[in-house]
């Protein structure tokens, strides 16, 4: 029997966690014929199968189920092992990282960050907000979060999550426009969204697609200018869901918009990948949006 691979290991606790090959593959980042693959791989070290492929998802074989309680238990002591290096880690740490992503996203890590300076005190970060990526292989930046899968070929990714958008307004909007936000009367209500230079974002462009809908009156260059004006009872706008749910003052009238969902890849040279201070925050943000993948905030 050939000798199996600790990370396939790690994979099947993943595809019984999740029920399905597509939402193992999506949360480990990878496509679902590489999981495939993968599997079949660890199944021919093992020499039996240790699971089920079924069209509606995966079940353990009687033998499956054995290999993932031991691997289950090597999980426990994986993660031992890796608390202690990173204990080791918070102290050797040390210097700037800089990451570069857009608007929502700094966002969502500036908001979320702070603990962070408890486990690595040694570390700075700086966030650099733009809609133009920065070029990690220039080093403008250490890191990036985008919503899009960079192509270069000596970039090191890893998909950390998805950022879903709503459509939301102020209490005083919907208390006003109470008629025509129950009969989806477009036409008649106002909107806050992107200035003319940022209309082909996606989500001013699905804006812009409600039927009858004008274009927004008040418009702005940045996303935070417009969750002022939602807030403010200038309008309806898209807002990120993982911001927007948070605020007492914001009513959903449409809480998830699928087609606006976006896929956020975090990316890195491969040079840093044994840079003590770029594992530290890559880890870090790593447990940040596992988070917000169980809690939705």
């Amino acid at each position: 029997m050939k000798h199996a691979n600790w990370d396939d290991l790690r994979l099947l606790l993943l595809i019984v966690q999740e029920g399905t090959l597509r939402g193992a593959a999506r949360k480990a980042g990878l496509s679902p014929a590489t999981l495939s693959r993968r599997l079949d791989a660890l199944e021919e070290a093992l020499g039996q199968r240790v699971v089920e492929r079924f069209q509606g998802g995966c079940t353990p074989t009687a033998f499956g189920a054995e290999i993932i309680a031991w691997a289950g238990q090597m999980g426990e002591i994986a993660l031992e092992i890796e608390r202690t290096r990173d204990h080791q880690d918070a102290h050797a740490a040390s210097g700037l990282v800089r990451i570069n992503t857009d608007e929502w996203l700094s966002y969502f890590l500036t908001t979320r960050f702070a603990r962070f300076h408890d486990i690595y005190p040694n570390v700075e970060v700086e966030i650099v907000t733009s809609h133009r990526p920065y070029s990690l292989a220039r080093r403008e930046a250490d890191i990036a979060i985008r919503p899009f899968r960079p192509e270069q070929l000596d970039l090191v990714t890893r998909n950390i999550g998805v950022l879903s958008f709503g459509l939301y307004c102020s209490h005083d909007v919907a208390t006003r426009h109470a008629a025509a936000l129950a009969s989806r009367d477009w036409a008649s209500l106002p909107f806050v969204g992107f200035d003319e230079p940022r209309a082909e974002f996606q989500s001013d462009q699905w804006l812009r697609s409600l039927p009858g809908a004008p274009a927004p009156w008040m418009r702005c260059s940045y996303g935070l200018g417009i969750l002022d004006g939602v807030a403010h009872s200038a309008g309806l706008g898209v807002l990120a869901t993982f911001l927007a749910g948070g605020q007492q003052d914001l009513v959903a009238v449409i809480p998830h918009i699928p087609e606006l969902d976006q896929d956020i890849w975090l990316s890195m040279h491969s040079s840093l990948r044994a840079s003590a201070r770029i594992r530290a925050v890559v880890d870090f943000m790593g447990e940040v949006f596992s988070e917000y993948r169980r809690t939705g905030r």
